[in-house]
């Protein structure tokens, strides 16, 4: 398993997203439904960012190119390629990190 990096390692944002999206995969390859189920992995994903004390992201879904996205991105995690699901990850994370600025 991977581990969860801490803000003060190197490459925290790389390190952090390449652990949310493996995580989010692995939940979603040994669940047993085949439409991945994807709001529960989500929500693992914003757990494990409120448990770091980062703010909760929102990976764009509810349009038909957000969920072909995310579902090819999690067709590619299933043959071995996380990449880009991790940017689709690193992209949620960025714009979260926005909106904290903000405030």
């Amino acid at each position: 398993m991977k581990h969860l990096p801490t803000i003060e390692e190197p490459n925290f944002l790389n390190k952090l997203t390449e652990s949310l999206a493996w995580a989010q995969h692995r939940f979603l390859w040994i669940h047993p439904f085949q439409d991945y189920n994807g709001r529960i992995g989500r929500l693992l994903t914003n757990i494990i960012l409120l448990n770091l004390n980062l703010p909760p992201i929102e990976l764009q879904v509810e349009t038909k190119s957000g969920r072909q996205k995310y579902v090819r991105a999690l067709q590619m995690a299933n043959e071995g390629d996380l990449k880009k699901f991790k940017k689709l990850i690193e992209a949620a994370v960025r714009e979260a990190g926005k909106s904290l600025s903000k405030n």
